[in-house]
């Protein structure tokens, strides 16, 4: 039986539809039906574990550097898998460069473009044994220049991915450094602000294995971006779910909360709070833990999360 977790990332990958492709690029990159891209991603697996999909949760704008009115933000991403002799590959299996066009948004606002109920496609990182890192670039830039014609950067972008050897290259580097010069160049960002341009590195480990079951993020004084690795076959989700102030809901999953389990729970706007783990808010938007035996009779039942205004959670329970 196949996992709804594989199916929606055949899905993501799949999709010719995603901004900046073109019918060319598609069959230059090899993006198949989704059936068939099914198919290559099971015959990827050499562990008996499943894929990991990582997404964006959100991004709230600390700084939108305009002086007047909301500034118009625009983000992209750029996969790189990293084997354990540190080389990487050009693999649209492994997710393609993703992004979104210019959004208004304010300074302390969350981006509303993003969906929390189809949160875009990050990176996919196979059950492969010999992996050792999965390199994100992230980029979020406010467009103080015309309206970025984002889709033409897209494509830019994705005929740099397409133009990279089918060979295996020295370093994420190789494969993020020219496809993030293409989009720059096309979108002109030298003219624009930066809010953050930097690689994020999710590595193996003996036990995290690359964060799976856990939301991470990168902060800094002008934005903050939040992202979710999700096992595609054992991850639980909750949500999301709109949270109006007073309102309560209780928080439970298709199996018991268990000890060595990981929960992960975000919320985005007004303050959530959440017994046994305390308030969400602005400031700190997710809750991870590793669930305790000590705490699986409180949680047998599952928990209760109070709405101290306007918000929308979600949570994951990744089983052990």
């Amino acid at each position: 039986m196949i996992g709804m977790g594989l199916e929606r990332i055949a899905r993501a990958l799949s999709n010719v539809e995603r901004i900046g492709m073109t019918p060319e690029l598609a069959r230059r990159l090899g993006l198949a039906s989704e059936d068939a891209t099914r198919g290559r991603l099971m015959a990827q697996a050499e562990e008996d574990r499943a894929h990991l999909g990582v997404y964006l949760l959100g991004s709230y704008v600390v700084d939108d550097t305009d002086l007047w009115g909301d500034g118009e933000i625009y983000w992209w991403s750029i996969p790189a898998l990293v084997d354990r002799e540190g080389k990487s590959i050009r693999e649209p299996l492994h997710g393609l460069p993703n992004g979104m066009a210019p959004h208004k948004v304010g300074s302390l606002e969350w981006m509303t473009n993003v969906s929390l109920a189809e949160p875009p496609l990050l990176a996919v990182i196979p059950p492969v044994a010999d992996l050792a890192g999965c390199t994100l670039r992230l980029a979020f830039y406010d467009d103080d220049g015309a309206r970025a014609n984002f889709a033409a950067a897209m494509q830019a972008g994705l005929e740099a991915y397409g133009n990279l050897s089918g060979d295996p290259l020295q370093g994420a580097d190789s494969v993020i450094a020219p496809v993030r010069d293409a989009i720059f160049r096309a979108l002109k960002a030298e003219e624009d602000d930066i809010l953050v341009d930097q690689d994020v590195i999710l590595r193996r480990g003996e036990t995290s294995r690359f964060g799976a079951g856990l939301v991470g993020s990168v902060i800094n004084s002008m934005v903050r971006v939040y992202w979710f690795v999700r096992d595609e076959e054992r991850t639980e989700q909750f949500g999301p779910i709109a949270l109006h102030k007073g309102q309560s809901e209780t928080v439970r999953f298709a199996t018991p909360l268990r000890a060595g389990g990981r929960l992960a729970v975000f919320a985005r706007g007004a303050t959530v709070h959440c017994e046994s783990f305390g308030d969400l808010d602005t400031d700190t938007p997710f809750t991870n833990r590793v669930i305790e035996a000590r705490q699986e009779p409180a949680l047998s039942e599952g928990f209760t999360v109070h709405g101290q205004g306007a918000a929308k959670l979600i949570a994951f329970y990744t089983p052990p």
